[in-house]
């Protein structure tokens, strides 16, 4: 098994960017989910409320991230390395963080969603916590929902599009890792797996929600798959695609992952 493409999503939600290699981090893959929108209300912004957001894409160059909106044209900037306003307390779900604002870009994207909008960013050094009975958990990962890597299967794919009328891309997933897999799910059964020098821990079957059928060329929610995943990969009260991975990285050495590396699973 191969690794067939890569991808990070720079900020929560929004388009993300195919690379050839990737840089890793203790929190997963450089600049993936560094930075999240933040409504009126402080609350952090998705697809699942906010369809609309799959219209803007992201790319990086020359030290900067880049914003363009696929139907207005419009675009706006800010360096990687800006300068970050006041920190500010936010929340991905119940996992409570520290953000710090961005101060030049909120304008751009309030008249894009017509509502004042916020984008924030989490410095890797942060950490985000949960309350739990036996006390605080912390969470090392960046603005992802669970975990720092999720990898999909193209057999898996292959397949759901098999039980499909009108075939989907994988991008509807949002995968950091996509892999050329010669059996459906067959990801569902490993512990770890090995890609170059670096351990990667599954985590868990990612549960899936109706993120997955915003078409991305329009910014509409459409009926699938998750309707057609829901008659097959219901596990428990989720519906399931694709694993949600950890991985083992010394911060000092941040090792590269790229396409066409072999995944070892152990």
């Amino acid at each position: 098994m191969k690794i067939s493409e890569l991808h990070i999503y720079p900020v929560k939600s929004l388009g993300g960017i195919s690379l050839q290699e990737a840089r890793l981090t203790s929190k997963g893959l450089m600049y993936d989910r560094n930075w999240m929108l933040l409504d009126e209300n402080g609350v952090f912004m998705t697809q699942r409320k906010f369809p609309k957001m799959a219209l803007i894409q992201t790319k990086i160059e020359n030290g900067d991230l880049i914003f363009s909106h696929k139907k207005t044209g419009s675009s706006a900037s800010i360096p990687i390395l800006t300068k970050y306003g006041v920190t500010l307390r936010s929340k991905v779900w119940s996992n409570s963080c520290e953000v710090q604002k961005v101060d030049s870009i909120g304008e751009w994207f309030s008249e894009i969603f017509g509502f004042r909008c916020t984008l924030v960013f989490f410095p890797e050094k942060n950490i985000r916590t949960k309350e739990t009975e036996n006390g605080i958990v912390q969470n090392l990962t960046s603005l992802s929902d669970k975990s720092p890597v999720l990898i999909t299967n193209t057999a898996s794919l292959e397949e759901l599009n098999g039980r499909l009328e009108n075939k989907i891309p994988m991008n509807r997933f949002r995968s950091n890792i996509i892999f050329t897999g010669e059996k459906a799910y067959e990801e569902d059964n490993w512990k770890s797996v090995k890609i170059g020098e670096t351990e990667f821990k599954t985590v868990e079957i990612c549960g899936r929600c109706k993120l997955i059928n915003v078409d991305h060329l329009t910014g509409e929610p459409t009926g699938q798959p998750l309707e057609t995943l829901s008659t097959y990969r219901k596990m428990g009260r989720e519906i399931k695609f694709g694993m949600r991975m950890s991985c083992e990285v010394n911060i000092d050495v941040q090792p590269i992952i790229k396409i066409g590396d072999e995944i070892k699973v152990f």
